[in-house]
């Protein structure tokens, strides 16, 4: 793969979750037609993202899938009557599986006025149907689900989690992950034996694409997803039907691409996410996330205060203040003074852009403190040499 897409990475290693999906959005005033039959939304179609986003539930439904909302999980599960084709959809993610494998979204699925939407073309391609738009109606018809490229024509019902045997004899499944270290794709392959009708869950199922990990190594992995290779019954081995065109896939240029863009927008959804959170701090460099009170060996009292830079800066050290009270709200006075008015300085901090940061405060001297109230960040220095003080 290129370098390009290495730097990409690292820079927003540990900030997507914190990052939400946001999209432009206009009305679509598109008829959908599946196998010659309108398809009667409650939520009419709009354009996010330039893809054609439909209600999920009617449009799988009309498609021949079952519809299953996963609550829990934020993810939506079609699956074909034969349980040989399924497609999952976790809200707000810009990839999706069929039969596992992980596919580029036009636009993340989202809630609106009460309906998931989703993007009409992921539906459309991963049952290997066609799309034909004239004007403002859109045909879809339906071919065999065989035909769709990502069918395994294996007696297995796959989601982006799990694999169920739906066959009738005892079956190994055979499976890889695909993930990204020190500019390469590399695979691990595992294997899952299932009896009849029972279901497994992959090696790294709660990963999706993009998300890092760390899995026998001390290195930072970057998931990629995931394929079937085949199964094997008594000996007898047999090789998934889409094995070919999904090794392809995840080795593609577009796939690489897609991880780029994937990535490029993230950051820089975090960027604009980092304004507006300082704005809301009164542009104040550093936000207190939260606090506690620990106690130490002697069962003298500490100051934990977890911060997070919202500058685009790195921040060298930094200094705060906190007032201090009991577990009765009265103030606790430092031991040689009156004030109950703590300061202190964490130095040597390196608290790079949107990262957090957990300090401690030694509060021996102020010996019955149980509350903290009134924290403010005094003065900041960044990596550069410039400084912020509090006006």
């Amino acid at each position: 793969m290129k370098k390009s897409i290495a730097a990409i990475m690292m820079v927003i290693m540990l900030v997507l979750a914190a990052v939400p999906v946001s999209a432009a959005e206009k009305q679509q005033g598109q008829t959908v037609y599946i196998a010659g039959k309108k398809v009667n939304y409650s939520q009419a179609p709009v354009t996010m993202n330039g893809s054609t986003m439909v209600s999920a539930r009617e449009t799988m439904e009309a498609m021949g899938l079952k519809f299953t909302y996963d609550k829990a999980n934020k993810r939506i599960i079609g699956t074909s009557a034969n349980k040989q084709m399924t497609v999952s959809i976790v809200l707000n993610q810009w990839t999706a599986t069929i039969n596992g494998v992980s596919v580029f979204l036009g636009s993340p699925a989202v809630e609106k006025n009460g309906r998931i939407i989703v993007p009409l073309r992921f539906l459309v391609d991963s049952l290997g149907a066609s799309m034909e738009t004239k004007g403002s109606q859109i045909n879809i018809k339906l071919n065999s689900q065989g035909s769709s490229k990502y069918n395994t024509g294996l007696p297995l019902e796959i989601t982006n989690t799990t694999v169920t045997n739906r066959g009738k004899d005892t079956i190994t499944v055979n499976y890889f992950t695909y993930f990204y270290e020190d500019w390469e794709i590399y695979t691990y392959k595992h294997s899952l034996t299932l009896e009849p009708g029972k279901k497994g869950v992959f090696e790294l199922s709660t990963q999706h694409t993009g998300s890092h990990f760390d899995y026998q190594s001390d290195t930072d992995l970057i998931f990629l997803g995931r394929l079937i290779e085949g199964i094997s019954v008594k000996d007898i081995v047999t090789a998934s039907k889409g094995l070919a065109y999904v090794e392809e896939h995840y080795l593609s240029n577009a796939f690489e691409d897609n991880v780029i863009a994937m990535f490029e927008r993230h950051i820089k959804e975090f960027d604009d996410n980092l304004k507006q959170r300082l704005k809301q701090n009164k542009n104040v460099p550093l936000e207190i996330i939260e606090w506690s009170i620990s106690y130490d060996v002697l069962n003298y009292p500490e100051a934990n205060i977890a911060v997070r830079n919202l500058t685009d800066k790195t921040i060298a050290s930094f200094e705060l203040s906190f007032s201090c009270y009991d577990a009765f709200g009265q103030k606790v006075t430092y031991r040689f003074g009156n004030s109950n008015r703590f300061k202190g300085t964490a130095v040597n901090s390196d608290i790079k852009s949107g990262y957090a940061q957990l300090v401690t405060w030694d509060l021996t001297y102020y010996a019955r403190t149980s509350q903290l109230k009134n924290i403010t960040i005094d003065k900041v220095a960044f990596s550069d040499g410039t400084v912020w003080k509090k006006k």
